[in-house]
């Protein structure tokens, strides 16, 4: 996984490689990651879902949910990019 923008400081690298079993989801993927107490603050709402600034790549694809499969058949692994934006003030 690649971490970016606003994630970045509450992780020790900006990368970190895990193994996941196969039929693994970005879901269970952040089950995982929940140990991080301030990182899942900073991802996920209280209710469990994607805050509205996270934007988590699996691949080159968005992910719209945390159902989505983190690979396919044809794929031993893949690239899991996660960027959290800092929201901005409209007007």
């Amino acid at each position: 996984m690649h971490f970016y923008g606003f994630i970045r400081d509450v992780m020790r690298d900006p990368m970190l490689s895990m193994e996941m079993s196969a039929g693994s989801t970005l879901g269970d993927l952040f089950d995982r990651l929940a140990e991080n107490t301030k990182l899942r603050e900073r991802l996920l709402t209280r209710s469990g879902q994607l805050e509205t600034n996270t934007q988590v790549f699996i691949g080159d694809t968005r992910a719209a949910s945390l159902h989505e499969p983190l690979g396919d058949s044809e794929n031993d692994f893949t690239k899991v990019k996660v960027f959290v934006l800092s929201a901005s003030a409209g007007g």
